[in-house]
This record gives structure tokens, C-alpha cells and sequence, in this order.
């Protein structure tokens, strides 16, 4: 029997009591055998080190979904609705007794990527042994596993900061110590992973070789490099790079595990690690999508632009898309997202829903039609707009405003003269919705009605957006709503896409060196595709701060709005909130709409939607370790404040 490749479980997953691991028969050692006995059963222990895969994406196991500030989800009136997981990591519920998305353990929704971790070393460990394989394929299949492995590496540091690192198989004879495993510091766990992806790198297919009716999601080299670009840019940036809020964090050993010493040349591994993504992603024919689908060939060039920017995330597998999810619940996040267009029949009232609302802060992160924050905009502040932005207009919509606005109907300043990404992204009352079967404009083109028992609204306690905006985004425009029937476009969730690494790469190249010709060929790329104009000529024409972009602080925080607005309802904003120790904006209470109101004076009246006031600590950037494993495994320490 080969009992090199049992692998004990980790003391730091499981909880256990005394040293009754030690006892464990080893009684999966036949099934190991099995599955490498020839080419179909490797194959198969091979998507088994894929399903392990983080549910980007998903509203209740992806924790960046509904954890941060630019959506909020409804409040459930019974338990036939029920709250997504991932709210609660928003609504501050996180706990050490028993964590919600406990991806250490497998508890309260994903998976262990422990265990994760484990298969992909078995696999690594016995896939030699497979006969009937050709070499070409067993190099892409360990390349694949090296980068999962590497992969759930850096997704448990992203959650839980220094951890162990799992790099080999245990055999049954190890002792108490072998497993009583220790968190590594940060720097370690990011050099590690680095490694191990740019080892798997050399293995893995270009993206144009991937089949997509058949292999569709599984990773390539420029998905694997781009997590790596990423990796490196959360090791640079502000959470783990001189982090002096965690310097009490040292283990008995005597280890550090957050340095405490800023290290400007982080940025520039970053910055250099996603030039050489791009470079090769553009070799590769990866572009920004900018196609106009024959389904809208015929609407308003205001129409077009606003589909087309909305399929950059839901055409699926388009040319802008580097990695796309497979492993999350799009049917959910598509109903979730949409608001009623028309009034439904009971039947089907709650399948599109618009419950994952983006909160009025989002909405206000849209810049002005001129390319700038509405704050800073000249005209916005000439006109009274943005002193008035909740306030209704007495003048109905007409003339161009119709793409935008229901012809004849009335909203709040902050509804007009906004980016095309506003009007792309955000499904507001009395605002055009375009699509979802409704194709002839202005004959038949719907729009939402979200007061108090209109058809967008809440409607006698069903599920409805507690902001009453809609995210018009995350959902494809081929999308069907009629009164007695629905249905949603599948689409790959995108883990990541072009865009996203440009702005990262201008982000840590401002780091780097402050503002060049470079940060703005990048940042003017994604402004081009949503019809603005580029950031110098934006800020010098129509900004109260014409100087901001020339100065690496006034850049920065440009970039750092390009990233909330580009990726907003991503899931990056989360993360990015974290990685930047921005605890102040964490600290903002989610407002909305008054949804609850039938006329539109109370309707337009800012309320907090958060039953209970939103507050984040030093603490909430990390989850903590369930206590029970840190009972079991005294090499542990817990997480700060925890």
C-alpha cells in the first residue's frame, strides 16, 4: 500500500480532540490507486482540484458580493426569503465561534481550500503513474494543478493574512509536530505563490488554445499570470506592505508575520508583473470589447454603447475576458440584479427581483457626462446640480434625455447628465431599460417604476431592491421579462478581464514613478470604450481641480475612482477597500432610497438602509480562525482582535 500518499489532515483544519488523528486508518489509500490507474480516472481527480474553486461571483459564498459598500441587499419579512451569506460579512456578523464563508474549515457555505490543497498535492504526488497518457497533456494537467494549489494559497491569504503554507504530502508516519503547522509570514506565503504559478506557467496552454465548448474555464497562461500580477499587487499595496496595525502579530517562534517596513519596490514587481501580462495578452488578441451585437444594430447610438459596455461582462467568453467563473450561480445574480420592467403575475413575481441593490453611494461614484466626479464638476456646480442632486427636476425629460430618461417623466438631478457607464450600469426610477425583450425604442422600450407598489417596487412583501436602484450591469441585455414568464442569459462570471489590469497596472505604476504618458494611454483606453473623453483633457476642461491628474496623489485617487466605477459590482471594490485600508469608506452607512413611499416627494427622501449601523474595525480586514482550531493547534495564532 502506498502510504506515502495519505495525507493526514491538517490539525489546522479540522477540529479535533487530543491526538485522536493520530489514529486514523488509512482507509482511502485503494481509492488513490484507483484514480490514477489510467488517463479517465486522473481526468477526473483533476476537475476534482477544480471544484474547489472560490465561488467568484456567487451572492452567497463570494463574501466581496454583498460585503462591502456598493450593494446592499433586502432585508428578508420571512424565512421564505432567506439573507445571502455573503450580506452578513456586511452587516458586521463575522464571528470566531463559527465564521461565515469559512474557506479554512469548508463551513457556512464554500469550501475548505485546505482540502482543496490536499487534492491538488495527492494529485501532484500520483499523476506520474498514469500510463496512458500522452507527456503534452500530464505537463498541462500538473501545470493546471500547480496553479490551483497556488491559487488557494492566495485566496485563504487574502482572507486570513499569513497562513501556513501546504507545499507537500505528509505521510501517515508523521508525528505531532508535522502537523502542528504554523502561519507563515506574509512575505514568504506571496514569494511561494509567486513561484509556484510561474512554475505552473510553463505548462499551461495559451488562452487561443482552450476549446471552448469543452474546456471553457480552465486556466491558461494569461489567467495565471494575471492572478500572479494581482498577488503582487495586494503584496504591495497598504494591507500587507508596513502594516504596522498588525505588529503585535509574532508567533512563539519569534516571526514577524506582517513585515512592518514599507517597501516602495513592491510596486514596481507589481507594476513590471502586469506590463508583462498585458504585453502578452494583447500578443494573444485580447482587446477591450467593443462590439455592437446585431440585436441592437438598429437602436440609438446611446443604446448601443450602453449594451455594448454591459456585454463586456455578460457576452461570454468574449475577447476582454482573461478569466471567467464557471463555478458560481449566475441564474441568481442575473434575477437578483434585474429589476420588473412590467407587472409581473404572482406566479413568477419574485423571479426578477432586483434585491441586490446598488446603494446610492455607487451611484454617486458615476462621473458627470464630462468625464469627472459630479463634486468636482465646473458646470454641476454652476448650475446647482449637485446642491440639488435629490432633488426632483420640474422639468420632464425630452430631447436627448429620452435614451436616458422615460420621455415626460421626472427624477432627481443626480439622474441626469451623467458617464454612459451610469446609464449602462444603474437601473434607477423612471429610468429607460433598455433590452430584456423590449427591443423598439421609444415604441415599446420599458423603464422602472420603483415606488411602493409599482411593478419595480416592493409589492406586499416581495423580495425588492432596498435602494431603489437596480444593477443593470450584471445582467445581460438578452435577458427575457414578460408578465407570465422569465429567463436569464448565462454568463461566466469575470474572475478577470482586461480592463481590470490596466487600471492595476496604472495603479502601481503611479507607485512607482507618479504620473506619466503611460498611466494615461491606459486609464484614456478604458474612458475611450465608455464614450469619454481622456483625463488630462477632462480634468483640464471641466474640473473644479484642473492640476489633479498632474500630482501622484491627485492620480492616485483618480485611479482608485476609475477602478470603483470600471469594476463596480465585480467584486473588486471589496477587496480594493481592504488592500488600501480605506476603513473610513468601509465605515460609510449604505443609504438608499425611501422604497417604502408612493408618492414621489417621499420617495426621493435619503434614508439608511443598514437596520443596524455598519462598523468595521482594524480587525474585519481579516476573517478569524475558527477557535476551536486554534485550541487544537496552539502553533496557530488567532487573527488580530479576534
Amino acid at each position: 500500500m502506498k502510504t506515502i500518499y495519505k495525507i493526514i489532515t491538517f490539525v489546522m483544519l479540522v477540529s479535533l480532540s487530543g491526538c485522536d488523528y493520530l489514529d486514523v486508518v488509512p482507509d482511502n489509500v485503494a481509492t488513490i490507486d484507483y484514480a490514477f490507474r489510467n488517463r479517465t480516472q486522473a481526468r477526473k481527480y483533476l476537475f476534482t482540484c477544480y471544484s474547489y474553486r472560490p465561488q467568484i461571483g456567487d451572492l452567497n459564498n463570494d463574501p466581496a458580493m454583498c460585503g462591502a459598500d456598493e450593494n446592499w441587499q433586502f432585508y428578508p419579512v420571512s424565512n421564505v426569503f432567506g439573507t445571502y451569506t455573503s450580506a452578513y460579512i456586511g452587516r458586521g456578523y463575522q464571528n470566531s465561534n463559527d465564521p461565515y464563508l469559512n474557506t479554512w474549515d469548508g463551513a457556512r457555505g464554500p469550501k475548505g481550500l485546505w482540502r482543496g490543497i490536499r487534492d491538488c498535492n495527492i494529485f501532484l504526488d500520483n499523476i506520474n503513474q498514469v500510463m496512458d497518457i500522452q507527456e503534452y497533456e500530464r505537463r498541462r494537467w500538473i501545470g493546471e494543478v500547480k496553479f490551483l494549489k497556488a491559487y488557494y494559497h492566495y485566496y485563504l491569504l487574502k482572507c486570513y493574512g499569513p497562513i501556513p503554507i501546504a507545499d507537500i504530502s505528509l505521510p501517515i508516519s508523521a508525528g505531532v509536530s508535522d502537523v502542528r503547522v504554523y502561519r507563515e509570514p506574509v512575505d514568504k506565503v506571496v514569494e511561494y505563490i509567486s513561484n509556484l504559478i510561474m512554475e505552473a506557467v510553463e505548462d499551461l496552454p495559451n488562452a487561443a488554445d482552450v476549446i471552448e465548448g469543452t474546456e471553457a474555464g480552465r486556466v491558461d497562461k494569461l489567467a495565471a499570470m494575471s492572478i500572479r500580477a494581482q498577488l503582487l499587487l495586494f503584496a504591495a499595496s497598504p494591507l500587507f506592505n508596513g502594516n504596522v496595525d498588525y505588529k503585535s502579530m509574532v508567533d512563539d517562534r519569534g516571526e514577524q508575520l506582517f513585515n512592518q517596513t514599507y517597501d516602495a519596490n513592491k510596486w514596481k514587481i507589481a507594476a513590471d508583473a502586469c506590463k508583462e501580462v498585458i504585453d502578452l495578452c494583447h500578443v494573444q488578441h485580447k482587446e477591450l470589447f467593443d462590439i455592437v451585437d446585431p440585436m441592437v444594430s438598429n437602436a440609438p447610438p446611446q443604446l448601443q454603447l450602453q449594451t455594448t459596455y454591459r456585454e463586456a461582462i455578460c457576452d461570454r467568453w468574449n475577447k476582454e475576458l482573461i478569466w471567467g467563473n464557471t463555478n458560481n450561480d449566475y441564474n441568481t445574480i442575473s434575477r437578483s440584479s434585474h429589476p420588473r420592467i412590467v407587472r409581473l403575475a404572482f406566479t413568477v413575481l419574485n423571479d426578477i427581483n432586483s434585491q441586490w441593490g446598488p446603494t446610492l453611494k455607487t451611484v454617486e461614484q458615476y462621473y458627470s457626462s464630462n468625464g469627472v466626479p459630479i463634486e468636482e464638476d465646473k458646470e454641476w456646480q454652476q448650475e446647482g446640480w449637485y446642491e440639488q442632486r435629490y432633488e426632483v427636476r420640474n422639468e420632464p425629460s425630452s430631447g436627448d434625455e429620452i435614451y436616458y430618461v422615460k420621455e415626460g417623466q421626472r427624477t432627481v438631478y443626480l439622474h441626469y447628465n451623467r458617464e454612459p457607464r451610469f446609464y449602462a450600469s444603474i437601473g434607477f426610477d423612471r429610468g429607460i431599460y433598455y433590452g430584456s425583450g423590449y427591443f423598439d425604442f421609444p415604441a415599446n422600450v420599458k423603464h422602472c417604476e420603483f415606488f411602493n407598489l409599482e411593478y419595480s417596487g416592493y409589492q406586499g412583501g416581495s423580495q425588492y431592491s432596498p435602494t431603489g436602484y437596480a444593477a443593470k450591469k450584471m445582467h445581460s441585455f438578452k435577458c427575457v421579462v414578460e408578465p407570465n414568464a422569465t429567463s436569464v442569459e448565462y454568463y461566466p462570471f469575470p474572475i478577470l478581464r482586461l480592463a481590470d489590469l490596466y487600471l492595476m497596472y496604472a495603479e502601481a505604476l503611479n507607485e512607482v514613478s507618479g504620473p506619466s504618458d503611460e498611466i494615461f494611454l491606459y486609464l484614456d483606453r478604458i474612458r475611450a470604450r465608455a464614450g469619454l473623453k481622456g483625463v488630462r483633457e477632462s480634468w483640464a476642461n471641466y474640473s473644479n481641480n484642473p492640476n489633479k491628474p498632474n500630482s501622484q496623489d491627485g492620480l492616485r485617487e483618480i485611479i482608485h475612482r476609475e477602478r470603483t466605477i470600471e469594476l463596480a459590482m465585480e467584486g473588486k471594490r471589496f477587496w480594493d477597500l481592504r488592500r488600501w485600508k480605506k476603513i473610513n469608506e468601509l465605515n460609510d452607512q449604505p443609504k438608499g432610497w425611501n422604497v417604502q413611499a408612493e408618492t414621489r416627494e417621499d420617495f426621493y427622501r435619503v434614508i439608511d438602509v443598514a437596520r443596524v449601523p455598519v462598523r468595521f474595525t482594524v480587525r474585519d480586514y481579516f476573517w478569524p480562525i475558527r477557535e476551536s482550531n486554534i485550541v487544537v493547534n496552539r502553533n496557530l495564532i488567532q487573527n488580530y482582535g479576534w
